[in-house]
């Protein structure tokens, strides 16, 4: 079962020998690739085989390449991991509009709970006016309460004054955290044969990834709650424990149907869940439901 993500921040060569992801730097190691989840590159003087790359793709690993600045800027994804791409491809570019309003709302009223699960784990009593605000979203979230919720939520978790979009650092942290997130998500999206720039309310004609940010939102507060407890508005820049333990944030534990899962499993029953809703033209969407941070134990 895949479930280590490898984060990469010194000069190494990765190669492939005997179904084994090959880390040379000071010493070998050797991962089998059938446990590995995702590989995060963020030094530029990584060498990676092409065989390595397609072995990783074949085995569904995503692959995050980071820029200067040592952000995630891209990612490999696997594309033959489905053998009924294109049934599933034109049931979802039809799926009725009713629907897409039903899943969508879903989706926000989910964000908003968890939302108010983190303030209320963080002890700010703005809680209760979310779980409320939560009980009153439309379908297709007419009146736009994720907008309204977002204005609430924000500044009652990091301080009057902090917005999305400023300098202050834990920005750069939620950033990062998103997109090893909306890069989980991506990967697995593809993995259950959807098409990941067909959205269910995001629908930019510039954005390969819209049904990505759709389901990336409920997910979102799991990053919000892990910023909010490590990172101070103080913090310069990230150090590279802080962007592990950012990258690592897929083996924590969330709430889903009554059990708990791994953020990465649950992902992946997120994806399944909607595949199934697109083939069948019903809501079978499950979402996760934020529970005090845990990093899974493996035994």
């Amino acid at each position: 079962m895949e479930y280590r993500n490898i984060f990469l921040a010194n000069p190494a060569r990765l190669s492939v020998q005997r179904e084994q992801l090959v880390i040379e730097q000071a010493e070998k190691i050797t991962v089998p690739l059938e446990d590995i989840s995702s590989v995060l590159i963020e030094s530029q003087q990584v060498t990676l085989s092409v065989h390595a790359a397609a072995a990783m793709a074949d085995h569904g690993i995503t692959v995050f390449l980071c820029d200067e600045k040592h952000l995630p800027s891209c990612q490999l994804l696997p594309i033959n991991q489905f053998c009924r791409q294109r049934k599933l491809l034109l049931s979802q570019c039809e799926m009725g509009k009713p629907l897409q309003k039903q899943l969508w709302q879903q989706i926000v009223v989910r964000k908003i709970q968890n939302q108010a699960q983190c303030l209320r784990l963080m002890g700010k009593e703005e809680w209760q006016e979310l779980q409320q605000m939560a009980g009153k979203v439309l379908s297709n979230d007419s009146d736009n309460r994720e907008a309204v919720a977002a204005a609430l939520y924000f500044p009652a978790l990091f301080g009057n004054g902090f917005f999305r979009g400023s300098d202050d650092p834990r920005n750069a942290a939620l950033n990062y955290g998103y997109a090893v997130m909306r890069a989980g998500i991506a990967r697995n999206l593809v993995v259950h044969g959807l098409e990941p720039c067909i959205g269910l309310h995001h629908r930019s004609e510039l954005n390969n990834f819209n049904l990505a940010d759709d389901l990336i939102e409920p997910f979102r507060p799991i990053v919000d709650l892990y910023v909010a407890q490590n990172f101070s508005k103080d913090d310069v820049v990230l150090t590279p424990r802080q962007k592990a333990g950012l990258f690592n944030l897929t083996n924590y534990l969330v709430k889903q149907a009554g059990r708990r899962y791994r953020v990465m499993l649950s992902i992946d029953r997120v994806c399944m869940a909607l595949a199934n809703s697109v083939t069948a033209g019903e809501n079978l969407l499950e979402l996760p439901e934020l529970i005090p941070l845990e990093l899974h134990q493996y035994e």
